[in-house]
């Protein structure tokens, strides 16, 4: 038998090319050379374009209707559907993501003869335990908040799957989300959605302590909170690198932009520190109408 083909899915929209540069660069490294997906909406300058494309990267540019994080999952579905069902797929955030091993050895998370063609992991927590997942429960989707307040919280920044049955999570998760009142609603939507009956047999739900995605968001707060949490995944300022409890690399890092010393350190490991300080001292001294400030996001519509 053949092995499926592997392929990254990304999309970004109001970012520089020190932002997503890691992406990019940590994927390589891991000697990837398959396929990249690029969806790049109306506000990425021409020079991020002309380096994803030098770096191999297929970009797709599209129409932004709603925010990134919702609207990438429309986009996603139309590419999807042109791939081999049986394609692997990670999709990704971009601007707080690096690969750290091949992503096709997380092919082996997936159990197709038992009906599990998709994966997501966890953060740890329960919608009740997390104030910022509440919150947004509350905001985005409050018909669901008796039914999800004690349930765990997935994380919708890495989801991996093969391209069919990403397709068809994708067109849910715009079909439920694309109407709510917040630019989070992808995540709650993806959380409602791996409990209804059309998807829940698909899924397999990575415990945190699993590690092979770390989401170093709610790890640190908890951290910060005086939690313990043994088995969880570490960040070694050392190597610049996330670490299972077994010793074995993280394959996906994410939100490792939440900690100034974490992302400096990434930016070091992936030889894009440089490139983000020139691009600060630009930004510091641009034209007072020049408004964009390239590691931040514009406010989502």
């Amino acid at each position: 038998m053949s092995t499926p083909e592997t392929i990254v899915l990304g999309a970004i929209n109001h970012h520089e090319w020190p932002v997503v540069a890691p992406w990019i660069r940590s994927l390589r490294s891991t000697g990837f050379n398959g396929g990249v997906i690029l969806v790049a909406y109306e506000d990425i300058g021409a020079d991020v374009i002309t380096k994803m494309e030098q770096e191999g990267v297929d970009v797709r540019r599209a129409k932004m209707e709603i925010s990134v994080n919702r609207g990438r999952f429309k986009d996603f579905e139309s590419i999807l559907r042109e791939l081999p069902k049986d394609a692997f797929v990670v999709t990704t955030d971009v601007r707080d993501v690096v690969f750290q091993t091949h992503p096709a050895g997380m092919i082996e998370l997936l159990d197709p003869a038992s009906g599990k063609d998709l994966a997501v992991s966890s953060e740890g927590w329960s919608y009740c335990d997390s104030d910022w997942n509440l919150r947004t429960l509350k905001t985005v989707f409050p018909g669901y908040e008796e039914k999800m307040v004690n349930e765990e919280v997935y994380c919708s920044g890495v989801i991996i799957g093969t391209a069919g049955a990403m397709a068809d999570l994708s067109a849910r998760i715009w079909e439920l989300s694309r109407e709510a009142p917040s630019f989070n609603g992808d995540q709650v939507a993806l959380n409602i959605i791996i409990r209804e009956a059309e998807f829940a047999g698909r899924f397999r739900r990575l415990d945190v302590t699993e590690g092979s995605i770390f989401h170093t968001r709610p790890t640190g707060l908890r951290r910060s909170l005086g939690g313990e949490e043994r088995g969880q995944p570490v960040f070694s300022m050392v190597k610049g690198e996330a670490f299972k409890a077994s010793g074995e690399k993280v394959n996906v890092l994410h939100q490792y932009t939440e900690s100034q010393w974490e992302r400096l350190r990434v930016l070091l490991r992936y030889n894009s520190l440089w490139i983000g300080i020139w691009y600060r001292l630009t930004q510091r001294f641009r034209s007072a109408g020049n408004e964009n400030v390239y590691w931040k996001t514009k406010p989502a519509t």
